[in-house]
């Protein structure tokens, strides 16, 4: 009765490590930038992740300095994301790296969406507007791995209003756009009738 006993807790104590160790290896906050609410939902979704067959990660590291942020073993990952920040005295990097398996699903357009949209609150040196902007970040990535598997949109994805940030990133930019173009035409009009005026 002892041996079981002890067996049964050795193995719970055994699944115990290894879900920690797999919730803490999805954080790596190597430049202490990251919030509690962020960390908080950081292991909250991989954690979900893990309850799934496909079991799919998003791991955010943080390191000092802003060049080399391709993880080292980028290559032999599977089903993974990795979001890297990288600072340097006041300058951030962020970048979105996927595993082959997600490379379809996170194209260089889809990851570039994500990021131009949270553009200026990355580059912010203020702590909590930078991990307002990284939680967006994250949870762009969540939804797009979960339409990726076809999992059920959860609170730790986007809602639909965020996602039309990210994929209409040029919305703000098409008004200044076409009051650019107003003003030009009618720079146009008046210079020419102005000029047909003096020729006369």
């Amino acid at each position: 009765m002892l041996k079981i006993k002890l067996a049964l807790i050795s193995v719970i104590m055994g699944f115990f490590v290894m879900t920690t160790a797999f919730t803490n290896a999805n954080i790596q906050d190597n430049s202490q930038l990251l919030d509690r609410k962020t960390s908080k939902l950081i292991r909250a979704k991989n954690d979900r992740y893990f309850q799934t067959s496909e079991q799919p990660r998003i791991v955010v590291r943080t390191q000092k300095g802003i060049e080399h942020l391709t993880p080292k073993h980028l290559n032999k990952s599977h089903r993974t994301v990795f979001i890297v920040v990288g600072s340097q005295k006041k300058k951030r990097n962020v970048q979105i790296y996927s595993s082959k398996d997600l490379h379809s699903a996170f194209s260089a357009d889809v990851r570039g969406n994500i990021l131009r949209s949270q553009s200026e609150k990355l580059r912010s040196n203020n702590q909590k507007e930078f991990n307002v902007g990284l939680r967006f970040v994250f949870k762009a990535c969540a939804t797009t791995i979960d339409q990726e598997y076809q999992y059920a949109l959860d609170q730790y994805d986007l809602t639909n209003d965020e996602r039309a940030q990210i994929t209409h990133p040029h919305r703000m930019a098409l008004p200044i756009a076409l009051a650019l173009v107003l003003v030009i035409s009618g720079l146009a009009l008046f210079l020419k009738k102005h000029s047909h005026v003096e020729n006369k």
